[in-house]
């Protein structure tokens, strides 16, 4: 929220939104399946220290030149785009550290408590994001996320992560043919699990509308309606408490037979929440529409993993879901960039009922599909 609010003050131009939210997401789209391969022949702790650590110093770093009135627009862009390539070292990272440290019939409760952790950050983070930038400024705001990455990079350090086993050194050559051997065979696969092939298409499509929205928001929020940070906060705060509401109602909805026709239900559901932004440009009816669209984006997530966990052999599975993570992560960079198109020609409340339509869109064509509703 920082780097964004950072940019349209800056710039007041959504294209520089759109390409800034392309410079942070694009590279993790690329390097999921590198970074795996880097964290198989590397010590973890020193790996997680290190990103945190480095991903502290590139925020400070705009905080500092912020403040000084000495960021151009291109060097922000170019910090983006290095913190995006650090970024997936934290998440992959992480997802492969708690294995090594968590005994097996612990793992179940640790990650749902990851999980309520994440969606409790998604929930305070944009609200005190946007309390700080009203009351100490963005350059202090965006200097408390470089904290917060030295902290945790403390705290891996702190933390007893065993080693795992030594492997022999590799060459570039040796390394990269497993690698896009890998890649290919699990594509191969992925197009093959015709139920797995659609929830992924499903869940770009809503990704890449999620990316344009974190575009749109902010616009709709200071140019439509003339609104400061926190409100902008308190929104995102609205959709991250619905999609929590909608992530635990989704444990009652029954796994077998119904969950393809229940997906494209929340696929649909979630366009529809943002069309009437359309027609109507009351800014109550935006916390509306958000609370909707979370609500049924926040139970997709794990009905989709379910089914990939039931259709997916044990023998392939992190493979699938490593090309599934970096399918999916194209679409909010995507999306950024195409919400700061549209702005060109429709303004913020426009472009987010038109890109609610699409998805609309989406959903009907996938809950058309006979083997995507027998999921």
């Amino acid at each position: 929220m920082g780097l964004l609010w950072c940019a349209m003050t800056m710039t007041k131009s959504a294209q520089v939104l759109g390409w800034l939210g392309l410079a942070y997401g694009l590279p993790g789209v690329a390097l999921g399946p590198i970074v795996g391969h880097v964290l198989d022949h590397t010590s973890h702790k020193r790996t997680l220290v290190g990103s945190h650590a480095t991903l502290g110093a590139l925020f400070a770093s705009i905080a500092v030149l912020h403040g000084i009135h000495a960021l151009p627009v291109w060097a922000l862009l170019m910090f983006a785009f290095a913190a995006g390539c650090l970024a997936p070292f934290s998440t992959v990272g992480w997802s492969v550290v708690i294995p090594s440290i968590v005994a097996d019939d612990e793992l179940g409760p640790v990650n749902a408590l990851m999980e309520v952790l994440w969606n409790g950050a998604s929930i305070l983070g944009p609200t005190l994001g946007g309390i700080a930038i009203a009351r100490a400024g963005i350059s202090a705001a965006i200097l408390l996320d470089a904290i917060s990455f030295w902290l945790a990079a403390l705290c891996v350090g702190l933390a007893e992560i065993p080693g795992q086993a030594r492997r022999s050194p590799m060459t570039m050559r040796q390394a990269a043919r497993p690698l896009v051997l890998n890649t290919l065979e699990a594509m191969k696969t992925l197009y093959a699990l015709r139920p797995v092939w659609w929830i992924t298409i499903g869940a770009c499509a809503l990704n890449l509308a999620y990316g344009a929205l974190d575009i749109e928001l902010p616009l709709l929020t200071h140019r439509q309606f003339g609104r400061g940070a926190w409100i902008l906060g308190s929104l995102w705060t609205a959709y991250a408490m619905s999609s929590i509401v909608g992530a635990a109602l989704s444990g009652s909805i029954p796994k077998r037979g119904k969950t393809g026709a229940v997906m494209a239900l929340m696929i649909i559901g979630w366009g529809a929440a943002f069309a009437p932004l359309f027609w109507i440009h009351a800014f109550t009816l935006t916390y509306v529409s958000l609370a909707c669209a979370g609500l049924l984006f926040g139970g997709y997530p794990p009905l989709a993993r379910t089914v990939v966990q039931r259709s997916v052999p044990t023998q392939v599975m992190g493979r699938i879901m490593g090309l599934r993570g970096s399918l999916i992560a194209l679409g909010p960079p995507l999306g950024s960039w195409l919400g700061g198109m549209l702005d060109r020609w429709l303004s913020p409340s426009e472009t987010i009922a038109l890109i609610g339509m699409a998805v609309v869109a989406v959903g009907c064509w996938l809950g058309l599909r006979g083997d995507f509703r027998k999921i």
